[in-house]
């Protein structure tokens, strides 16, 4: 009797491209191994007690050797736990998953592989560059990159049969798989994209030739995570190029958070194009309301929520209670738009407010900016994103922070400090007036007026919603 091992495909680098049933196994998941190319964000998914490890491997540095990770998932499923091995791309496309699953096989545990859209049918296709057409290309081939430069006879004949040929971290060696390919018969004119970081928001394709690509990659400075496309279907990126068209493409932005609740600005950056990321990663710690507290709320004349979390534990503390929704105040407030459709979800009509009000309950979490008369949870810093946040603030180079509201800014100040990064060189964006002079009493100068415009844009398109829902 063991636990059980999901391996499972994370897409190539959008969030919106892994399945369904993936993001189930997530959610499910007692212990999540992931890989440096699966998206991050992914992760938030799990529950707060999953246990989340770190197996990327950076080029030239191994985090966990290959046999460090076959022993850890077995040990792991080993204490009934159900597992998640979280893969870039798509487990079986040069992601070692036949090694990883055969050393469970040998010790007796079940496993499943979950496929994911692999990265390089999602790399073309987010160039512009469609792996088969039937003017150009019948066929497709992928190769890794980092043995191309050993072809064997069979190889070649094999390329000499593509159409369409995409090499998997081919950066290292794309001088020796361009002679290679010349040599195998391929005209020096043969038209070659390579993709860095395809379907984010660090997208950027290098277009040229056998003969010419190198100087380009080089110039650019292009580095893997990248693929290489080669085939005539290149040509079809003139007229079929759409992703990088996106107007914040290249676009770094992070999206400071104030509550574990997901970030609709975020989602709204990255469909725009943006390479967005909320930090930090909260978590709530709830607080128990007694049978008092909720007579208290019960008996009020006029009740305001400052958070939407808030409503839920209320509503379980009623029930805990005897009483139900019923019985709470005809007269309930919010204090923002997030809280103001939480409540209409409960069937419950609020009155959106600008601040609290005197004679009035105020039920939220512990907050500085915002007193209450009674507390329903705690907002804490998620320790499982600790280290990650940590690289990822020094592995990229942020632009600009954007605020939705003054407890965002004090999140954001202590735990970016904490990690050592400079907020001297981040720009800043800002939901209201108020969070703006906020910010700016924190240390923040200078206002990304084009994220700015965004910002107002996301907030007309938002209040549109809103009133015909």
């Amino acid at each position: 009797m063991s636990g059980f091992v999901s391996f499972v495909g994370a897409g190539p680098g959008d969030i919106g491209l892994i399945t369904e049933k993936g993001i189930h196994r997530l959610k499910s998941a007692d212990v999540v191994l992931y890989d440096r190319l699966a998206n991050p964000r992914l992760l938030r998914y799990t529950k707060p007690d999953c246990r989340l490890v770190y197996c990327g491997k950076l080029p030239d540095r191994h985090v966990m050797r290959q046999e460090m990770i076959n022993s850890a998932l077995a040990d792991y499923a080993l204490q009934y736990l159900k597992v998640v091995r979280l893969k870039g791309g798509d487990p079986s496309v040069f992601g070692r998953v036949g090694e990883e699953a055969k050393a469970l096989n040998e010790a007796g545990i079940e496993y499943e592989i979950v496929p994911g859209v692999t990265a390089s049918v999602a790399a073309a296709s987010y160039a512009g560059i469609p792996v088969t057409h039937r003017d150009y290309s019948t066929s497709f081939t992928v190769r890794t990159g980092h043995y191309c430069s050993h072809s064997t006879g069979k190889i070649n004949e094999a390329v000499k049969n593509a159409d369409t040929i995409a090499y998997y971290m081919g950066i290292k060696n794309l001088p020796a798989h361009c002679r290679q390919l010349t040599k195998d018969g391929l005209p020096p004119t043969t038209k070659i994209a390579v993709i860095e970081w395809a379907t984010t928001g660090k997208q950027r394709t290098v277009e040229g030739t056998l003969e010419t690509i190198n100087v380009k990659v080089a110039s650019a400075r292009i580095q893997n995570p990248a693929m290489v496309i080669i085939g005539d279907v290149v040509t079809m990126r003139k007229e079929l190029a759409w992703y990088e068209k996106k107007l914040l493409l290249g676009k770094r932005l992070l999206i400071a958070k104030a509550s574990p609740s997901d970030s609709e600005i975020e989602r709204y950056f990255l469909e725009s194009g943006a390479e967005a990321y909320a930090f930090p990663t909260l978590a709530m710690k709830k607080s128990k309301l007694s049978t008092e507290d909720v007579e208290h709320i019960t008996g009020a004349g006029r009740l305001i929520f400052t958070a939407p979390e808030s409503i839920d534990i209320v509503m379980e503390s009623l029930l805990e209670a005897g009483f139900d929704a019923r019985d709470l105040p005809r007269w309930i407030g919010c204090l923002s738009e997030k809280t103001l459709q939480a409540l209409r979800l409960k069937g419950i009509i609020g009155h959106k407010l600008q601040k609290t009000e005197k004679n009035s309950v105020i039920v939220g979490p512990e907050s500085q900016h915002s007193k209450v008369t009674f507390s329903t949870h705690r907002i804490i810093r998620d320790a499982r994103f600790k280290e990650l946040e940590e690289r990822l603030l020094a592995e990229e180079e942020w632009e600009t922070v954007v605020f939705p509201n003054r407890s965002s800014v004090d999140w954001f100040t202590q735990e970016a400090r904490a990690a050592g990064f400079p907020l001297s060189l981040l720009k800043f964006a800002y939901i209201s007036d108020q969070v703006k002079a906020y910010a700016e009493e924190k240390g923040f100068q200078e206002v990304d007026e084009d994220i700015q415009r965004e910002i107002e844009k996301w907030r007309t398109t938002r209040s549109k919603v809103g009133s015909e829902c």
